[in-house]
């Protein structure tokens, strides 16, 4: 099962192992109280996170983008669909749960397709 969660959301027990997805490390939150494993690799580039938040792109273009760099990690993401299988995988970043504007959620898709797959 994939979950997906904002690293500020309190860690639960039925999270299983969480995922931190982020280019970079949240600032005041130490490694303890995290509590996650860190892919930085399946994370937006910079490039992909400027644009974004400077407004130079929209959703669709954003989905495009992120879709187009995640091709190049495919066996990060081959992992996470076999962890998904055998137990609940949480993926964090640090954007509220609410947000439908996020990269987990995309990658949260594509983990849960190639499970299917496997």
């Amino acid at each position: 099962m994939v979950k997906t969660k904002s690293l500020y959301d309190p860690v639960e027990a039925g999270d299983g192992d969480r995922i931190l997805i982020t280019r970079y490390w949240p600032r005041g939150m130490s490694r303890d109280r995290m509590s996650a494993e860190w892919v930085q690799a399946l994370a937006p580039s910079r490039a992909l996170l400027n644009d974004w938040k400077r407004n130079r792109i929209d959703w669709k273009e954003y989905t495009d983008r992120y879709h187009a760099e995640m091709q190049e990690q495919e066996d990060s993401i081959g992992e996470l669909a076999r962890k998904s299988q055998a137990g609940t995988i949480t993926l964090l970043c640090f954007e509220r749960e609410g947000d439908p504007h996020c990269h987990r959620h995309l990658l949260a898709k594509l983990v849960e397709e190639r499970a299917r797959g496997l």
